[in-house]
């Protein structure tokens, strides 16, 4: 008895100092990242520090003021933002057939295997025909090319996504609105979307994360400050006589905060979005 005893205090030992090691190893980064954003050139390149001696928000500044990426970062927002609408506004609109509608089988398998194929595509391969299809389209350099192409790509992870979340709501609640007099249209907005709203902001937030640190694309179809994204931005920090680590750092903190503060606002919703679904009744 005292032998097992011993065995399972090892094993709870191992498991926490393994915990610990992996958390510090995570961990560790991002306090660098943020640590050096705070400091100044002289000190960034005198001595390796774990601490910032002068704590500055000058990088802050540089970034964002005197580089301008406010505007970058503006950019950036108002694509996610659109991007998270077409992609779910057209996820809602292939989803819902396929999922409350009495459709053939093999349709439904098609459009989800169609789905799927496009996920599979890499961007590497697939960026030169769509720079050729916007330069036709005359949409280089705005905003509308990236808002299209972040929505194809983000599209199956959506449709899947509403899929699962649609499938769970018993349909006996739409019927009962038609019954009661409501049309499809006011069932979909007034019954399916309340209970559906979980799993539309779980999908949401997600879907803004993709499409947020996306960059081949933002590199290839944007030339100026006016449509070019965050992350764009950053790169340009990287020159060629040197590096500029602390405006850098900066910048990776302010990009990695606003998706941040998203999954904060909206972590209830994302955990019974995700979870939707996982429980069922036998």
């Amino acid at each position: 008895m005292r032998s097992r005893r011993a065995a399972i205090g090892v094993r709870l030992i191992l498991i926490v100092a393994g915990l610990g090691v992996a958390a510090f190893l995570y961990a560790f980064p991002l306090y660098w990242l943020i640590a050096t954003s705070l400091k100044g050139k002289a000190e960034l390149y005198q001595s390796i520090t774990l601490f910032p001696r002068h704590p500055t928000l000058q990088p802050y500044y540089s970034v964002l003021f005197e580089r301008g990426f406010w505007v970058l970062l503006k950019n950036s927002v108002i694509v996610c933002a659109a991007t998270v609408l077409v992609t779910l506004a057209v996820g809602l609109v292939i989803t819902y057939p396929i999922t409350r509608l009495s459709v053939p089988p093999r349709l439904r398998v098609g459009v989800l295997n169609w789905a799927l194929s496009l996920r599979f595509l890499p961007p590497v391969a697939v960026v030169v025909p769509y720079f050729a299809i916007v330069r036709t389209l005359q949409i280089y350099n705005q905003p509308i090319a990236l808002i299209g192409i972040y929505s194809l790509f983000n599209l199956p992870f959506a449709i899947w996504m509403l899929k699962g979340f649609l499938a769970e709501i018993p349909i006996e609640l739409e019927e009962a609105a038609l019954v009661d007099g409501a049309n499809r249209w006011t069932s979909f907005r007034r019954v399916l979307l309340p209970l559906a709203a979980p799993g539309l902001m779980a999908a949401a937030t997600i879907v803004f994360t993709f499409a947020w640190s996306e960059f081949l694309f933002a590199l290839i179809l944007t030339a100026t400050p006016n449509s070019q994204t965050f992350p764009v931005g950053v790169q340009g920090l990287v020159t060629q006589f040197e590096i500029i680590w602390n405006d850098m750092a900066a910048s990776g903190v302010i990009a990695m905060s606003v998706p941040l503060v998203l999954m904060v606002i909206a972590r209830k919703y994302m955990v019974a979005g995700l979870t939707f679904g996982v429980i069922r009744e036998k």
